[in-house]
């Protein structure tokens, strides 16, 4: 059972914030040509959490190439308290719900994959 939409949406703004913060780490490696192993924020929904995920431009620009999709550590989803799924071995998850829609909302300038 999902949380209450107050709950899910402070829960998605916070996974949001660490998503802002990986697209300014996004374009200071990409203005310095750096792609290997661009160390990124951890985007779980824990506020406490700075735990950094080392990836290739690439592989962000791919997690990024859908609204709903966010870079997490493996274990880290369980701080979204049911609004999000891994979908993929490299624990990247999708929102689901109205914590769905207000990611996509959020979204607004993901880069093009």
């Amino acid at each position: 059972m999902l949380p209450d939409e107050v709950t899910q949406e402070r829960i998605t703004h916070n996974d949001a914030t660490f998503r802002a913060a990986n697209e300014k780490l996004r374009a200071t490696a990409e203005s310095l040509g750096l792609d290997d192993w661009v160390p990124f924020f951890c985007e779980c929904a824990e506020p406490a959490c700075h735990e950094l995920v080392p990836m290739s431009l690439a592989d962000y620009a791919e997690v990024r190439s859908d609204g709903r999709h966010f870079l997490c550590l493996r274990g880290h989803e369980v701080a979204a308290h049911g609004t999000a799924r891994v979908i993929e071995s490299r624990a990247r998850y999708e929102k689901v719900g109205v914590a769905g829609e207000i990611a996509e909302r959020l979204n607004g300038g993901a880069p093009e994959a």
